[in-house]
């Protein structure tokens, strides 16, 4: 019998609760967290653990993961593992796993569309329009996409999805991305950061959050984009300055976005972008499907039965592929 450790927070129960049933029946025990600030509080919550699948959010820190001397893996339920302490995790030789899918990056890539083209079309006053049964506005605000230029901030699964559903629309697709693997395709451009929001008409970031990224988009490069740019954000919270975005998009009526992440979520209910008339806002939901979470959560169980049989996930769900090795010839057995 192994021992499981869930962390995550009553409303996120639907990502806990067919694993739970999966590892009872298969005769493991199961810890349930619900309490995040509980579970960073205390040392040795995880003292126990074979493994821990756990949200983001409730995080892993080097002290429980050293208080854990059975800890052979870390899973995050999701693609994000922010909150754990990866650098830690792969010294002490335990391996930090997340649950992405096809199915995750297809519905991010496909909301992010959505999101292009509900800015570029104006969709939020479009509604309003009818709903308060206002006049139409003269001229009209939508926007053609066709012979406009979008950047796209790094060239993952997610980024590629979008570019290559946008390839046929006619659109000049431009990449910044700090290193290239592989051929990029034919319809993109790689260019410097700089350039990409200085030319771009649409800027949508698919960067991972590192400390490379971190605040990556600053005041100076919010000082680089066009007046009227749309500027999306599906990607993470703190890659962006809000307070200088905020300022940006204060100055410049003309300019529309669709954010997803922010620096706190949720976001607060006194944030002054909540106020922005020209955003769309979604909280972290937007590329969130039926199909990903079915998913997530069938591969969340396949991996972590793998795990426990002593056999590493493949690369495509690992951050820190390269202790496999060493994890291998320690749990094979």
């Amino acid at each position: 019998m192994k021992t499981i450790v869930m962390g995550g927070a009553p409303q996120s129960e639907r990502l806990f609760a067919e694993p739970t049933r999966a590892f009872e029946a298969a005769g493991h025990r199961v810890l349930r967290q619900r309490d995040a600030a509980a579970f960073r509080a205390d040392a040795q919550v995880l003292a126990d653990a074979d493994v821990l699948l756990a949200h983001m959010s409730f995080g892993a820190s080097r002290a429980q993961m050293r208080a854990a001397p059975r800890l052979r893996a870390i899973v995050s339920p999701v693609t994000g593992t922010d909150g754990f302490d990866e650098a830690a995790a792969t010294e002490l030789g335990i391996l930090v796993v997340h649950c992405q899918t096809r199915q995750n990056y297809s519905s991010i890539a496909e909301s992010t569309v959505m999101l292009i083209l509900a800015a570029a079309y104006d969709l939020n006053n479009s509604q309003r329009v009818l709903r308060e049964n206002l006049p139409s506005p003269n001229p009209p605000r939508g926007r053609l996409l066709e012979g406009k230029t979008l950047g796209l901030i790094g060239f993952g699964r997610i980024a590629q999805g979008v570019a290559s559903r946008l390839a046929s629309w006619g659109m000049r697709i431009l990449v910044s991305m700090p290193r290239v693997h592989g051929t990029l395709p034919d319809y993109v451009e790689r260019v410097e950061l700089d350039d990409l929001l200085a030319w771009s008409d649409v800027v949508s970031l698919h960067a991972p959050l590192t400390g490379e990224t971190r605040n990556m988009i600053d005041a100076r490069r919010i000082g680089l984009l066009k007046p009227d740019v749309m500027f999306l954000n599906t990607a993470r919270g703190h890659m962006v300055d809000e307070a200088a975005l905020l300022r940006f998009a204060q100055a410049h009526p003309e300019a529309r976005f669709a954010l997803d992440c922010f620096d706190h979520e949720p976001l607060p209910p006194d944030d002054p972008i909540r106020t922005l008339p020209n955003a769309i806002l979604t909280p972290h939901l937007a590329g969130h499907t039926i199909d990903t979470h079915r998913a997530g959560r069938r591969i969340g169980i396949d991996l972590i039965e793998g795990i426990l049989a002593g056999r590493a996930p493949s690369p495509d769900n690992l951050r820190n592929p390269q202790i496999v090795l060493a994890w291998t010839k320690k749990f094979a057995s």
